[in-house]
């Protein structure tokens, strides 16, 4: 494949033409060990006890199978993947020790999606820390190494877990993990650990810099495997890191996002629910940021203490909080947080920015020319990023996640409803939906020019859950308001000409079991799929796989689709001397029974195995518009 640079905000090939990159995570199992299988539905005491002996080989895709899933995602029009790996799966035996037949998988995945023709970027995926807090990413080990007992994660209530709750495990109930004691206290160790624990020494060495030296050596082990594809652009530098606790005004007051009923606990309640004390929850219906709450649960009724015997909290050792004469946890430091020696702290000036320069640092150290893409809290714009890209070398890219929070939350789509994200406003009216998602990718890409040095913008993740509105899709085989959900995030990104990687591509998706972790379902392909909706698997796959200008030679101007007409229009300017020249992606779903092209001026061709449209120009015009619909029969 071409080689790609970075200029004026835009990937450009080694040819000269503007790129446009559209592609998919892959993939949302890839959270999980393939064996033993670690589908969070299933009982995982298995893999949390013997939590070294797993393997991720098979994590996107298993090999015989590998090809035709690619070739699957070409024809819908894709060419970029966010190839989604942990550090578990590289670190799981224990700290220095690296799996490398995982590592010797993946390069022979990396090299594959080459020969098929995508352009990748490595993500060092993590949700709230890790599979044994909740979600996915970190190893085992990590939790053990600063006194935590794995075995008693379940009993202490200090994290909420998918096998451990089952049927009872509430929809996207897994945030609320970055506020729970588990989560929330790795964060503040991985990102804040000199600042706020420094007692807290593993093997010699700060906690916050043990942690971090054995997660940036693991995607260093994965780096010099892919170093010579010149198909990988780079490395995303941690899948939504979240500050922990670091920042929190009051740990004495609950403060984090929550949907529907759920239990809310304080960070200082916590604290002695480690300890193995009972603690009387807030039952809250919370919709965001706000809600109200409705009684009290107690929770840890056994006092089962997190620690390893001989272990006990580490805020409590680094005088957070204590027990009074009488027995009683008091909270000696609300604002410990919040303020470091008389001054206000900032999470990303004074915690991530560092991290991602240390990242970026040894990263470059294996290939100079691989391109970190960067993301922070998935609800802010706090991206900053000064420093000019050297001749040679990779630069930053703005990888900012986006969802409707609506959406996601409640899987629900209502046409006249959605949320501001970044104003943390509920919009109603179709058009003023419409709009706030446009103004919403706008302010995106707005960061990635004015504070990162005009880099490019790539909406690492965005997309809805195919299970939305109670299945009604798979229950009434009408995918419709599945496309139309997906159509509108689609467009607002189109008309901001960014680009992204949608989430996700499951290989082994089903209706019951989704993307097999914590009941997300937002897989375009599904083996349930009947072949009356799609015969490669496809779900809302109009949506999805639409038109598009793959390169072009020229300053594109605008774009837009109209998925009820199926008309494309594209414009842009000529450039210098050279001719114009666009190659256009026209998808099979929309006009595989023909199509007709109008243009101002130049000529085109078809090549009707790649389905693409090559364009080309006139010397004496500067500006093109081409329009594509279906043939009328």
């Amino acid at each position: 494949m071409l080689e790609i640079k970075v200029e004026d905000g835009n990937f450009i090939d080694s040819e000269g033409y503007i790129l446009q990159l559209r592609g998919v995570n892959l993939s949302g199992s890839s959270k999980l060990p393939f064996k033993p299988d670690g589908t969070t539905h299933f009982d995982q005491s298995l893999t949390f006890h013997d939590h070294r002996k797993v393997s991720f080989v098979g994590r996107p895709l298993e090999e015989k199978e590998a090809a035709e899933h690619l070739d699957r995602l070409k024809k819908w029009g894709f060419n970029f993947l966010r190839f989604l790996v942990t550090w578990e799966a590289v670190e799981h035996l224990g700290p220095g020790k690296y799996d490398q037949a995982y590592l010797d998988y993946i390069e022979r995945m990396v090299a594959l999606a080459d020969k098929k023709g995508f352009y990748v970027f490595i993500d060092p995926h993590q949700d709230v820390w890790s599979r044994f807090t909740g979600g996915d990413g970190a190893p085992g080990w990590t939790l053990e190494e600063v006194g935590m007992n794995i075995e008693n994660i379940k009993d202490s209530d200090t994290a909420i877990v998918h096998h451990f709750q089952g049927r009872n495990y509430k929809r996207m109930s897994w945030p609320l993990n970055y506020q729970k004691y588990a989560c929330a206290t790795m964060f503040s160790l991985f990102f804040g650990g000199k600042t706020f624990a420094p007692k807290l020494s593993i093997h010699g060495k700060n906690v916050e810099t043990f942690l971090q030296d054995h997660y940036i050596e693991a995607m260093c082990r994965i780096a010099k495997k892919v170093a010579k594809y010149k198909n990988v652009l780079g490395f995303d530098s941690l899948n939504e890191p979240s500050p922990g606790w670091i920042g929190k005004k009051n740990i004495g007051e609950f403060s984090g996002l929550g949907f529907g009923k759920v239990l809310t606990t304080s960070p200082f309640q916590e604290m002695f629910l480690s300890e193995g004390r009972t603690v009387r929850a807030n039952n809250a219906y919370m919709l965001g940021f706000t809600g109200f709450n409705l009684g009290k649960t107690k929770i840890n009724t056994k006092s089962v203490p997190l620690w390893r015997e001989g272990k006990h909290c580490i805020w409590r050792q680094h005088g957070v909080w204590d027990y009074d004469p009488n027995g009683a946890p008091m909270l000696l430091r609300p604002d410990y947080f919040n303020k470091y020696r008389g001054r206000k702290i900032e999470f990303y000036p004074e915690f991530m920015l560092p991290f991602i320069k240390r990242f970026k640092t040894r990263i470059q150290s294996v290939q100079k020319k691989f391109s970190i893409f960067v993301e922070s809290d998935p609800g802010s714009l706090e991206l900053d990023w000064d420093e000019k890209p050297k001749k040679g070398e990779g630069t930053v890219i703005n990888a900012t996640h986006w969802y409707d929070v609506s959406v996601l939350m409640f899987k629900r789509f209502i046409p006249w409803f959605g949320v501001h994200i970044f104003k943390q406003i509920p919009i109603f009216g179709k058009k003023n939906v419409e709009k706030a998602y446009e103004d919403t990718i706008r302010m995106i890409k707005e960061v990635s020019i004015k504070k990162m040095n005009n880099c490019p913008t790539v909406i690492g993740e965005t997309g809805i859950p195919m299970d939305m509105n109670g299945r009604l899709a798979f229950r009434t085989k009408n995918y419709s308001h599945l496309e139309a959900s997906l159509d509108r995030i689609i467009t607002s990104i189109e008309k901001n000409f960014v680009h992204y990687t949608l989430w996700n591509y499951t290989p082994d998706n089903t209706h019951s079991l989704g993307d097999r972790w914590n009941e997300e379902d937002l897989s375009l392909y599904s083996l349930d799929t009947p072949k009356s909706i799609d015969e490669d698997g496809g779900r809302a796959v109009r949506a999805f796989s639409r038109p598009y200008p793959i390169r072009t030679k020229g300053n594109p101007e605008a774009i837009s689709f109209d998925i009820e007409k199926s008309m494309f229009k594209y414009s842009f300017r000529k450039e210098g001397d050279e001719i114009p020249v666009a190659e256009i992606f026209l998808p099979e779903i929309h006009y595989g029974k023909g199509f007709d092209v109008l243009v101002n001026a130049g000529t085109w061709k078809f090549d009707s195995k790649k389905r693409i449209l090559t364009f080309k120009g006139e010397k004496s015009v500067s500006y093109y518009g081409i329009t594509i619909f279906p043939t009328k029969k």
